[in-house]
């Protein structure tokens, strides 16, 4: 080969690795790793790339042998810090290796219970300094905002009330409202989506009907045993154009409720008034959990068609008018009147 030759090939070969490194350093910067929304990264303290990298592969689908690759190249394999990171996606892996190695590890946690309306949530946003309480609630009743969440045909498109997940969310500083919600609802259409749109129904109930009622469920029992007698209710009075008669629908339609549910409010015409109103109300009121989602679908096989708290956090349940009224008479009436003396 002639010294000619051999300076060709060293300089192919040297632009050839040049060419290989701006694609490796293109792709890292360019292509989103991340397979969900955020994602919670734990490093402890002295661990090292490779372990952290394994559990993040293992936990989120993310590539370790590239992102070792990148790191090796960029000189950053030993520079990761120990914290607690959130990965607001879709992220780069440059930009995940810039986190790891910046020790911005400042993250919130929220829990959300089963059970929250969109008016609870947003005051504990507002609460906890993570994001604007007011800023929330509107991107959750913005129409062109749930345009884009492409939720499924018969669902409304004027609020997210019930497809936030109840979960515990991590949110890192400065996340913007839009960022939440869309997670929120992300989690739910992952989590939750699929049962009820192909779940089916006894009564014949819409996907979107089935998430109002698992909304009532969850405003009514916290007794995972009564959920599906409690469904059981409802259903059957649906069958027979029975009002459901529920309070916290009622609530959940008068604004500003003070916590003492009156005559009244049972009396005042709304599009939540189910003692007024035949059938469900138009949105869910809450926030249901998987359990009250269940129960919507699949409710006990039973006659019932009265429910009545017993005081202790169960209901008692009856077929008959004057087996309820007894009930409450018991259960309600002599308990007051006791209180009282």
């Amino acid at each position: 080969m002639s010294k000619r030759n051999g300076f060709l090939m060293i300089y192919a070969l040297g632009f050839g690795l040049i060419l290989m490194l701006a694609g490796i350093f293109s792709y890292g910067q360019t292509t989103a790793l991340t397979p969900h929304p955020l994602a919670v990264v734990k490093v402890e303290r002295g661990e090292g790339l490779g372990r952290v990298l394994r559990r993040m592969e293992k936990d989120h689908g993310v590539s370790r042998r590239f992102l070792r690759l990148l790191a090796v190249l960029r000189g950053d394999s030993t520079r990761i810090k120990a914290g607690e990171f959130v990965v607001q996606g879709p992220v780069s892996s440059n930009q995940l290796l810039n986190l790891l190695i910046s020790g911005e590890s400042r993250i919130d946690r929220l829990t959300i219970p089963e059970g929250y309306n969109l008016m609870d949530i947003s005051a504990k946003l507002e609460q906890r300094g993570i994001a604007s309480g007011r800023k929330f609630l509107e991107i959750t009743h913005n129409p062109r905002f749930i345009a884009k969440l492409n939720l499924p045909e018969g669902f409304s498109k004027e609020t997210l009330e019930g497809l936030i997940f109840p979960e515990t969310y991590y949110f890192s500083a400065g996340v913007d409202e839009r960022e939440i919600a869309a997670h929120m609802v992300g989690e739910f259409t992952r989590r939750a989506m699929g049962e009820i749109t192909e779940g089916g129904s006894p009564s014949g109930l819409t996907p979107y009907q089935i998430l109002i009622l698992a909304s009532i469920i969850e405003k009514e029992t916290g007794v995972g045993s009564e959920r599906p007698l409690i469904s059981a209710v409802f259903h059957n009075r649906l069958k027979i154009n029975m009002p459901l008669a529920t309070d916290p629908t009622v609530i959940y339609g008068v604004k500003d409720f003070n916590g003492n549910l009156t005559r009244e409010h049972l009396q005042t015409p709304s599009a939540y008034n189910t003692y007024i109103n035949q059938g469900l109300p138009p949105t869910p009121i809450a926030n249901p959990g998987l359990e009250s989602i269940r129960a919507a679908m699949n409710p006990a096989r039973v006659k019932y068609l009265f429910f009545v708290g017993k005081g202790d956090g169960t209901h008692f349940f009856s077929s008959d008018y004057k087996t309820h009224s007894q009930a409450v008479f018991k259960y309600q009436v002599l308990p007051n009147r006791k209180r009282k003396h």
